[in-house]
């Protein structure tokens, strides 16, 4: 049996997965998701409600077919991430997604897209945290919103 302290989150485990979900939604915000892959296991998975992608090759298309669609804002607001230790020593974590997105360019008005539970499990690379996976689920979303990230569509 496994001691509760033995389970703890270290500190420089917690550091570096908040580090780690700060940096998705920085570059899907801000570098439309062109480095984002990289911040997945080579055979890490995404997944939506609406498609799944697995390794960072699959991943990355996705990301390249919504750029091509032309200039798109975001703005991905993750909270609430509780980080659990699981007896195995791998790490997993919960979050909300508050998501605000349109195609164009700024302004517009501030009507949230989406809001959905987030579940991650975390690998590390040295010190760096990376995803092994990423599932979205909705718990509300606007209905007049069609997907944006084309997830599975290899």
């Amino acid at each position: 049996m496994t001691g509760i302290d033995e389970l703890k989150v270290s500190q420089e485990a917690w550091i570096a997965i908040h580090q780690l979900v700060a940096e998705f939604a920085y570059t899907v915000d801000i570098g439309n998701g062109a480095d984002t892959p990289e911040l997945f296991t080579e055979d890490g998975w995404y997944e939506t409600d609406t498609g799944q992608s697995t390794g960072r090759a699959a991943i990355r298309r996705a990301y390249e077919r919504r750029a091509a669609r032309g200039p798109r804002t975001a703005r991905h607001i993750f909270t609430n991430l509780q980080i659990f230790r699981d007896e195995d020593g791998s790490y997993r974590g919960l979050s909300i997604l508050l998501l605000f997105g349109a195609d164009g360019v700024p302004p517009f008005d501030p009507d949230p897209i989406l809001v959905a539970d987030v579940e991650d499990v975390y690998a590390f690379d040295g010190e760096t945290a990376l995803l092994r996976s990423r599932r979205l689920r909705s718990v509300f979303e606007r209905s007049s919103s069609a997907p944006v990230l084309p997830l599975g569509e290899d």
